[in-house]
């Protein structure tokens, strides 16, 4: 993968722990496309995410979050 998703990724997975998830719970809300050791591999920057539609979750799933902490 490039580096830039395993920035991207990294980014994503810290601003939602930061946001309350567990990397348990985060694997729950991307109903189960990823473990919870992938998303705690992607917050330390040591690996990202293998498929597009995977980041296209997370990236959805921060703007969601994101959004109800606004509102």
């Amino acid at each position: 993968m490039l580096p830039d998703n395993t920035s991207r990724a990294q980014v994503l997975v810290r601003a939602l722990l930061s946001a309350g998830y567990t990397p348990v719970t985060l694997s729950e809300a991307l109903v189960g496309r990823v473990g919870s050791r992938t998303v705690y591999r992607w917050a330390k920057g040591e690996s990202a995410p293998q498929r597009r539609a995977d980041l296209v979750a997370l990236e959805h799933l921060a703007e969601t979050a994101r959004l109800s902490k606004t509102e």
